[in-house]
């Protein structure tokens, strides 16, 4: 699966090293930073590429409920693009929006929202964020965002550009309707009522029941929803990244169709019991593929043949206490990969 990139460039995370030198100019405070400016003003700030002429948002002050991404800003008789809201908890550098802001409302120009709080350590979730709209015309690409157990919608015009969705969990979120363009998809950790419709005419991806699927089946990428247990569709070859990082999962029944679970493909899942039917060999397992997941998965097969072709595949998975069971028998246990 194709993964979403860090959109924000080298010279921000250089900003906690380097010294800044801060000068007031009529309401507004300039942070310079190597060759990149920080401008600060009442509402929000903003960093600016004198190259690209692009401004990223990359902070909104506290008590803010609605935000609107402006389409330009102004500095120094030049006009900036504003491409991308990138918010980042740095310390010293950032608000207490993740509990006032409720409403981010996208501009035309903008091309990514991206809010981490994780990059610099901070565990912590987007309390306030009930809705992200999205106009019609937006060059909108990629939404990225951390734990939001509040949000409620995504509104993206029929005619949206977006390639890229990423959410943490968003437990409140019932549907979304997502376009043609559309090439990556995670949002199933923490979505029990979540119902997913992607346009027909989509090149990359589709649905079926509650799985994202590649447009030719072959490929998993994520299960929505809150079913117990899941079967995997026999289009399927390869389980991709981070696709059974489902919290409400607890059995995974894959046959002999699935021939890779990927680097990362159970990462963070749950302790959960995966049933493989395939009578000759176990699918083959990629480095990293239970990278953090919980200790104790169980794996049930169908004879010894199977149990220990699957026991050398873990090698290298990461995986930690797991069993291999044929029936109610354990053929081998405490598999540490």
């Amino acid at each position: 699966m194709r993964k979403l990139k860090r959109f924000m460039s080298l010279s921000i995370a250089l900003l906690l090293i380097v010294s800044i030198c801060m000068t007031n100019i009529g309401t507004s405070a300039v942070y310079n930073a190597l060759d990149e400016q920080y401008i600060d003003t009442e509402n929000y700030t903003y960093y600016i590429d004198k190259d690209t002429l692009n401004a990223t948002i990359i902070d909104i002050k506290a008590k803010t409920k609605v935000f609107n991404i402006p389409e330009t800003v102004e500095y120094n008789n030049k006009t900036y693009i504003v491409d991308s809201l990138w918010i980042c908890s740095y310390e010293g550098f950032s608000s207490d929006i993740i509990n006032t802001l409720e409403t981010i409302n996208a501009g035309k120009n903008t091309e990514r929202i991206n809010i981490d709080l994780y990059l610099c350590g901070i565990e912590d979730s987007f309390q306030s964020l009930k809705t992200i709209n999205v106009p019609s015309g937006s060059k909108l690409n990629n939404i990225s965002l951390p734990i939001c157990p509040n949000l409620e919608s995504i509104n993206l015009a029929s005619d949206s550009v977006l390639e890229g969705i990423c959410i943490s969990s968003c437990p409140k979120m019932n549907k979304i309707s997502l376009p043609k363009t559309l090439r990556y998809f995670a949002l199933g950790e923490d979505a029990p009522n979540l119902k997913v419709k992607i346009a027909k005419n989509n090149k990359y991806l589709k649905v079926k029941g509650n799985q994202i699927l590649s447009k030719d089946g072959k490929t998993l990428y994520d299960i929505v929803g809150k079913k117990n247990t899941v079967t995997v569709y026999k289009t399927v070859k390869t389980i991709d990244d981070f696709a059974v990082d489902n919290k409400y999962l607890k059995k995974l029944i894959v046959g002999k169709n699935v021939t890779k679970f990927k680097n990362g493909s159970f990462s963070y899942c749950n302790k959960i019991k995966i049933v493989i039917k395939n009578k000759n060999k176990a699918p083959k397992i990629k480095n990293y593929a239970f990278y953090l997941s919980k200790k104790g998965i169980r794996f049930y097969v169908q004879n010894k043949k199977v149990a220990k072709s699957l026991k050398k595949q873990l090698k290298g998975s990461k995986i930690r206490k797991a069993k291999i069971l044929i029936g109610k028998n354990v053929i081998y246990k405490n598999i540490k990969g």
